[in-house]
């Protein structure tokens, strides 16, 4: 074919495939309170508000930042390798707590307790002993870190599989775009509220940590009252239990009559620990038979990987684009600290840029994953990541004007709304719903497996090797065109399942199992 006749021929293509949106598009859409009220949406989506915060100010912004200053003396590598050892623990036990979330039938009671040990070791960074040098301040911050981070990330496992319990496959695009909207609105609370802490009122920099503590326990609790699973869940227990276990690491760093105050208050909370009444997690059998019926029925569900058509596939491909999309958000503001000299304020303008335009961008990315299907969706999101990262790199190795710059967190704002907007419902259109537990643990494992490879590859690179930033980002701009070629071979079309592996199917327990799936 000619050169002309190819290009008459991609024209008409394209102008079918408008055509095609424009009459998807004028179909009535299913109401997006079919399955749960907006109230409970909106609840649902608080907590990404909440969850958010965190990985803005923690992740992604000022943790790093106290990390590599010259107060506490740390580099991008002790950064780095604190990030990759929590996500490693994630890799590993991402399975197991989500196949046990299968057998206790529930997800909320674990979403619970995950998000408050992630609050408090949260509000622990930062905190110094008058008897600790740098070296050992930076550890035990970082050693929080790891715990905040870890407990961060298998929070969202639960929080990711309750999408299927407020939403159905018609509005499940567009309330997860309401999730990743009002999600990315805890960005711009978050950054606001650390310029307010640090720039105006002249906190302490590492104010800011217990502030996000504060803020995202405030923003998750609408979901944990008004998102229901069951009516009779207990939580108080396990909040006694977390209690206690923090004021006896605030009176370890503490001292004096403050510690022994600490621990007198430790043990009021195990008092009433023993005292309250406690609703089982588990209702037909121990956690002991719980775990082994976990690991039966998880081998079980991983021999059947290759029957769920595309899921295998789907999964490695998440290993790549996530490993580069999450990595990239880790070391911004370290990048461009390092790289283009910007002040804290000046990060703080860059981050809003990017958080506004991903508030944005979610809702607009949701609503598409309805009308076209999350796999088209996800491939014009990964090639808006590629714009982003070839704009970070040629504007130092190319030396192009450094205004250049401030266009890069526009559209890493609009990829990272349309990233989860567009992961979450492709996932659940390939995941069998009687395992979504513990495929979105094999969901969250392959994503922070990725995760682990990221944070070491930039500290081999800048820290080991000694190559500059930019080189860092180019490693990453590859993995994640890795990524995209993997997707191609992964259709979205709606799968039909047997009744054996619908979510209210009732087989007779395997031997060792305490529970069905839900």
């Amino acid at each position: 074919m000619d050169p002309a006749k190819r290009i008459r021929a991609k024209t008409n293509e394209f102008r079918e495939k408008v055509r095609e949106f424009r009459e998807e598009a004028k179909k009535p859409k299913e109401p997006i309170t079919t399955k749960a009220s907006l109230f409970s949406i909106v609840s649902w989506a608080f907590y990404d508000l909440g969850n958010t915060i965190f990985s803005i100010l923690i992740v992604s912004f000022y943790f790093s930042l106290w990390v590599i200053s010259d107060e506490i003396g740390g580099t991008d590598s002790d950064y780095a390798f604190a990030n990759a050892l929590s996500m490693a623990l994630v890799f590993l036990t991402a399975p197991i707590i989500g196949a046990l979330s299968d057998q206790a039938r529930r997800r909320m009671p674990f979403l619970f307790y995950t998000t408050l040990l992630c609050v408090a070791f949260t509000a622990l960074l930062g905190y110094e002993n008058i008897e600790w040098d740098k070296r050992t301040t930076l550890l035990v911050s970082l050693g929080f870190f790891i715990l905040a981070n870890y407990f961060y990330q298998a929070g969202l496992i639960f929080y990711d599989s309750t999408l299927a319990t407020i939403s159905t496959p018609g509005n499940r695009g567009r309330i997860g775009g309401i999730g990743i909207g009002i999600g990315y609105i805890g960005s711009a609370v978050g950054v606001a509220a650390g310029y307010l802490l640090i720039e105006i009122f002249g906190f302490p920099f590492t104010s800011i940590f217990q502030a996000t503590a504060l803020l995202f326990f405030i923003f998750a609790i609408p979901c944990f009252i008004f998102v229901k699973e069951t009516e009779d869940d207990s939580f108080w227990p396990g909040m006694m239990v977390i209690m206690t276990l923090v004021l006896l690491l605030n009176s370890w760093i503490t001292e004096g009559l403050v510690s022994y105050l600490l621990i007198f208050c430790a043990l009021i909370c195990l008092f009433f620990y023993f005292q309250a009444p406690t609703t089982p997690l588990f209702k037909e059998g121990s956690i002991k038979t719980a775990v082994a019926g976990t690991f039966q029925q998880l081998k079980q569900t991983l021999g059947m990987l290759d029957q769920f058509p595309g899921l295998s596939r789907f999964l490695v491909g998440r290993v790549f684009y996530t490993d580069a999309a999450n990595t990239a958000t880790a070391f911004a503001a370290i990048y461009v600290s390092e790289e283009f000299g910007m002040s804290t304020a000046d990060i703080t303008g860059y981050m809003t840029i990017g958080i506004l335009s991903s508030i944005v961008s979610g809702f607009l990315w949701g609503y598409l994953v309805d009308i076209i299907g999350p796999k088209t969706t996800l491939n014009a999101v990964l090639w808006v990541w590629f714009a982003t990262f070839t704009l970070l790199i040629s504007t130092v190795w190319l030396g192009l004007p450094q205004w250049m710059i401030w266009i890069a967190p526009f559209l890493a704002g609009v990829a990272l709304g349309g990233t989860w907007c567009a992961d979450r419902p492709y996932m659940l259109v390939l995941t069998p719903p009687r395992y979504i537990g513990q495929f979105y643990g094999l969901y969250s494992m392959v994503g922070r497996f990725a995760t682990i490879i990221g944070p070491l590859s930039w500290g081999i690179i800048v820290g080991t090797l000694g190559f500059a930033r930019p080189a860092a980002m180019g490693f990453l701009f590859v993995v994640m065109i890795i990524g995209y070629i993997i997707l191609q071979g992964v259709d979205d079309e709606p799968r039909v399942w047997p009744p054996e592996l619908q979510a209210d199917y009732e087989p007779e327990p395997p031997r060792g199992a305490i529970g069905r799936s839900r």
